[in-house]
């Protein structure tokens, strides 16, 4: 029972690590007149950049973009598509993010007095996994600058159906622009 504590332990803190939710950041131009903005566009990923690259597919890009028009439209914001100046620019790109370790490692030892002695194993599959994201930026029309962005990290991974996967990326979306715009 007393070696039982400390495996259990582990075991339950593993599975915490594993279903967090995904960690947003944000940043933002403070310089910015955000209480101006009334209409947006999409604007794609420049290629080449790496911005467009990772696993993106035409289903997570549309689950993307339907839950960021479903909260700049919450938000009073209007999408204008047939504008040839709309106030700002959105763009939406996934982010593969370096791997991080899925092994877990189990440690025993004893010792008496000064002396101990130990030994570790890992368990389980020693691959590293790429932590998929969702990165947002806003960019002011006229001066082509980013004047605000957000990522949440860990955002395309781990579901396990499309309505598991659309629920996590409202809320993920929603967490993001939550903070969109600053100061409201």
């Amino acid at each position: 029972m007393k070696y039982l504590r400390p495996l259990l332990a582990t075991s339950a803190m593993t599975l915490l690590l594993a279903c967090a939710d995904p960690s947003i950041h944000y940043d933002y131009d403070a310089k910015t007149p955000f209480s101006s903005y009334q209409s947006y566009a999409w604007q794609m990923a420049p290629q080449g950049t790496g911005r467009a690259e990772a696993f993106d597919n035409a289903i997570v890009s549309g689950r993307v973009q339907r839950a960021v028009e479903a909260e700049l439209g919450a938000k009073g914001f209007r999408q204008d598509r047939d504008s040839p100046s709309p106030d700002f620019l959105v763009t939406y790109y996934p982010l593969r993010e370096p791997s991080r370790s899925q092994q877990v490692h189990l440690g025993l030892g004893f010792g008496m007095g000064p002396l101990g002695i130990g030994v570790g194993a890992p368990i389980g599959d020693p691959h590293r996994e790429a932590v998929a994201g969702i990165v947002l930026e806003i960019q002011d029309f006229r001066s082509r600058t980013i004047i605000w962005r957000a990522t949440a990290e860990g955002a395309l991974q781990g579901s396990d159906s499309p309505e598991e996967a659309d629920t996590d990326v409202n809320a993920a979306v929603h967490n993001m622009l939550k903070r969109f715009p600053p100061g409201k």
